[in-house]
Parts: structure tokens; sequence; C-alpha cells
């Protein structure tokens, strides 16, 4: 095949690739005012269920799903808002923390204990107790019907690390600080609102088996890891023959910068109460001077519930003794807190919440029963259970909702009450 020869067969086949091209192009190109297809129908509107059900029929079958009744696939209600916590939540698992009410509704404290991740599930014990156990150490968490806990460190061996770092997760616009004998969770300070105190931790104290105090140093310093305060507890020489050694370490949601400890390392007033000036020292929770105790009614205005009213304005404390005597003569006082509840209860909801209130008062017994008996022994104990037992018959059976104050004999009213609540009108 000559030159020219090629040059036709190469001609007839860019000939024939150019016919396939043109052939195979799409119409719209040759008529560009084509009209565009009409556009798809809005689908109707269906209304979607509020949750899903566990198993649905289909057919002859049925199709089942995991997801937890009230939560839906974020078609249904929005989910309800979070409840506020009355008392300590401690869970089964130590890294999850012990959940803590504060003296501010809707707020809590997370309490982590030292080394959590090497403890073992929570052990259940009377009254919702609670012990998590490593090799050499038991951390008992007590929680009482207040709002608060005791947390019993007990260090089994003298091989026990000296050193126990307790982390606490504080909520936002909160700071945790050391106080006069007490550590202090407080409301960050701002122009015209001081820190107010919102939670107390007792600077604990140390016995060992035979009753002898051991030396506790505690330091509060930031993680920043964590996010989160740490109390860093240093224990002093202890006697290597007298093991276990247990630390008491106190929790209250109180809104007074104090847990009732006098002294580092206070043990209470001497058998009898002491001196005057010792027992009016120990008095730290003293009674509101405009509360009107008025059990007969006599100031109660006609618009008033008589039920709600004889609560506020007893001559006692309702929810239990007025005191409580051990039987060596010393007395902690409870009926100045059964007043400042009330007081607190009359301004609810406004400007606090009545679980605040009460658990509140329970702090205030608490403080009581530590500055008269000390932080440990049977009789802070006994004191403790009383208090209790104040916290929960009020829990059941106080009730809540503002009330007004009557206005008694040399009431001035030019002023507000000491809880900033209104005067009562005829």
């Amino acid at each position: 095949m000559n030159t020219r020869t090629r040059g036709a067969a190469l001609l007839a086949a860019l000939a024939f690739v150019f016919a396939l091209v043109m052939g195979s192009a799409p119409r719209t190109l040759a008529d560009p005012v084509q009209p565009p297809p009409p556009p798809k129908p809005i689908p109707y509107a269906v209304p979607q269920p509020d949750d899903l059900p566990r198993i649905a029929p289909i057919g002859g079958a049925q199709v089942k799903t995991n997801t937890p009744l009230g939560l839906g696939p974020g078609t249904g209600r929005p989910l309800a808002a979070g409840r506020e916590r009355s008392n300590a939540t401690i869970s089964p698992s130590p890294t999850d923390g012990t959940h803590l009410p504060t003296a501010i509704a809707g707020k809590d404290v997370v309490l982590h204990l030292p080394q959590e991740r090497d403890l073992t599930p929570a052990q259940w014990g009377d009254g919702g107790s609670a012990t998590f156990t490593s090799h050499d150490t038991d951390y008992r968490i007590s929680p009482f019907a207040g709002g608060g806990v005791d947390v019993n460190i007990i260090r089994r061996t003298i091989f026990t690390p000296e050193n126990f770092t307790f982390g606490l997760r504080v909520p936002e616009g909160t700071h945790v600080r050391q106080g006069s004998n007490v550590v202090l969770v407080e409301s960050d300070a701002a122009p015209g609102l001081p820190a107010t105190t919102i939670a107390t931790l007792s600077v604990p104290v140390a016995r060992d088996a035979k009753g002898n105090p051991v030396q506790v140093n505690p330091v509060i310093h930031g993680d920043y890891m964590y996010q989160q305060s740490n109390l860093a507890l240093d224990l002093g020489p202890a006697d290597i023959f007298a093991f276990p050694i247990t630390i008491t370490l106190s929790y209250r949601a109180s809104s007074i910068p104090a847990s009732g400890q006098l002294a580092s390392d206070w043990d209470g007033l001497p058998e009898g109460g002491g001196p005057p000036e010792a027992k009016k020292a120990a008095q730290i929770i003293g009674a509101p001077g405009d509360y009107v105790v008025d059990p007969g009614g006599a100031h109660r205005p006609g618009n008033v519930d008589p039920v709600l009213y004889a609560q506020r304005h007893a001559d006692r404390c309702l929810s239990g003794p007025n005191e409580f005597r051990s039987e060596d003569g010393r007395t902690a006082d409870f009926l100045s807190s059964c007043q400042r509840q009330a007081m607190c209860l009359d301004v609810t909801p406004a400007q606090t919440s009545v679980d605040v209130c009460k658990n509140q008062a329970f702090a205030n017994m608490s403080a009581q029963c530590t500055a008269t008996f000390g932080q440990t022994g049977p009789d802070y104990e006994a004191c403790l259970n009383v208090a209790n037992g104040h916290a929960a018959w009020s829990k059941e059976n106080l009730l809540g909702g503002g009330l007004c104050q009557p206005v008694g004999p040399g009431t001035n009213t030019r002023f507000l009450p000491s809880n900033n609540n209104r005067y009562c009108t005829s």
C-alpha cells in the first residue's frame, strides 16, 4: 500500500469516528429552548409519633428496636428538663462519682474518691451506704436524708499510702477555698454580689484503733487535666501497732461557712458542756431575731391557710425534739435550725426551693452536733441520727409555698424581714 492509499484510509476512519460522536450527542444540544421537566410534588406532612414502639408488626413478621422508651428519634416532643437533686446519688461504679446537692437548686457537686479506678463496685449496706474497696483501703459513703454524706476512709495497714486526694467537680460560677476549720464551695463574687457559701466539707479528722488522733493536713489545688478541684489529705505519723486508721470527711449542702469544728482537730465540748463561755461559743446556729412564735394564730391574717401558718410559727420543732442531750450533760440545740427552716420555706419558690431549705436545716443541725460532740464518736453519731430523723420527717410532712411575714408586737415594718420576705396585710 502506497502513501496515497494510506492517507485515504486514515481520512475514512476519522470520518467514521466523527459520525459516531455526532450521532450520540443529546438532542437537547440541538434544541436549547426545550422546556425543563415538571417539578416533583411536595410530599404530604405525616404526623410523627412521640415515641417508637419496641415491637412493630410488619405483615407477618415483627421488627424490634432498642430505642429506650421516652426517647424517640428526635421527631417527638422535647425531653423534660432535669429535676432538682434532693439527696446524694451514689453510683455503683466508683468512677462515676457521688453527686451531691448544694444550697442552690439545680447545682450539684460531684465527689470523686482517691484512686477510684482501682476500687471495686459499691457494696451496699444499711441506710443506702456504699463501701468501695481496694487492696489496702476501704471508703464508706453514708448518705443522709438532708442531702449530705459522711465519708469514712479506713486505712487498714501501714503499707497504705499516706496521701489521699479527693476530686471535686463544682458547678460553673463557683470555686473551692479553705475557710476557718472548713473547706467551702462558694459562688464567684461579682460587683454587688459577694461570694456566698453553697456547700461545706469538714476538715477531716483521723483516729487510730486506740482512739488517738492522727494529724491530717488538707491542701486544695486545681487539677487542669480533669478540670476539677482536688482536696489532698496528708496524714502525719501513726502508731504502727494501732491500725486501722479511720479518717472522717463530711459534706453538707450548707449556706453557712462553718461545719461546726471550732478547732482543726475538734473533739467537742467537755463533759457537762464546760463553762458558759464554751457553751456560747458552741452555739453557732443562732435563732432568727424576727421569727414570730404564734402557735395560736393570734397574728394570722384571715386569708392565710391556718395549717400552713401553724407549721411556720410553732413554738417547737415539729419534726422531732428541740435538742439532743447526751448522758454526760452536753446539749445540741435544734430549735434555732427549725425556726430558720420555717423562714426559709416562707420565701419558696420565689427565692429558693423547698428541698434547699430542708437540706440547709439538716446542715445546721449537723453543725450543732459537731460543735457539741466533735466529728466522731457515739454521741456525734446519735446526735446526727436525730438530725437525720428531723430531715426525713420534714421532707415527708412540711408544706412548701410562700407565706407572708406576720406583723407582731414591736415589728418595725420600715425594714424588710431577715429573709427578704413581705409583710402580711390584714
